[in-house]
């Protein structure tokens, strides 16, 4: 039998009546916007906060490398062998240079067109019983070992020595084959002398110069 109180009943229970899921039961939201928000506010923050130390971090390892200017000369007296040198005198430096920080690198061409290549690595013993080349002058401390290559500091008038008093030192500089005759270093033979800062991996000065004899 209908009534006007059943059909106030019925309406009520359709108005206020949640659909069920097919297995959970009544369906309610999984997050509130704020809290959503808030969640997507963090990210962004965390992301952010990565992205600034990692550009960060590239910046740091791009930062310039220190600059050296030299100049050279190398002499072989073929008649005075033992007045045989190869000098490099720093004319000026970005800032000091710690040579346990460089390699350096000298390059030669025979008459037969055949490099020679040395590459100095710092606190290398390459003849005598230390590293040449020698360091003499300003950034060049006093004690034991201190000359060696590695252990000192280019600065502006710093020189830096290999002379043929010991003649192996030559060899560990320029190969042994600098003074053989015929095939040796001659008049007029370039030399190329190269610095390689090791932290960055850059070539920080490179200069040709010409034998004497």
């Amino acid at each position: 039998m209908y009534s006007p109180l059943s059909r106030d009943i019925q309406m009520y229970d359709q108005s206020n009546t949640r659909k069920k899921g097919p297995v959970h039961g009544w369906k309610e939201p999984a997050v509130s916007p704020v809290v959503g928000i808030m969640l997507m506010l963090t990210v962004t923050l965390i992301l952010a906060a990565i992205i600034s130390g990692f550009t960060g971090g590239i910046a740091k390892s791009q930062q310039k490398p220190p600059q050296l200017l030299f100049e050279a000369s190398m002499v072989n007296d073929t008649a005075t062998p033992a007045n045989s040198f190869l000098e490099i005198r720093v004319i000026s430096v970005s800032e000091g240079i710690h040579t346990s920080d460089l390699k350096l690198q000298t390059e030669w061409k025979n008459q037969s067109k055949q490099t020679n290549r040395c590459v100095i690595i710092p606190n290398f013993v390459n003849a005598d019983g230390k590293t040449y080349p020698l360091g003499y002058g300003p950034g060049v401390q006093s004690g034991d070992g201190s000359s060696n290559f590695g252990n000192y500091t280019l600065l502006a008038g710093t020189r830096m020595n290999v002379n043929n008093s010991v003649t192996t030192s030559m060899d560990a500089v320029l190969t042994q084959y600098w003074d053989q005759s015929p095939g040796g270093i001659t008049d007029g033979t370039p030399i190329r002398i190269q610095f390689v800062h090791v932290p960055s991996g850059s070539i920080i000065a490179d200069k040709e110069i010409t034998a004497e004899t």
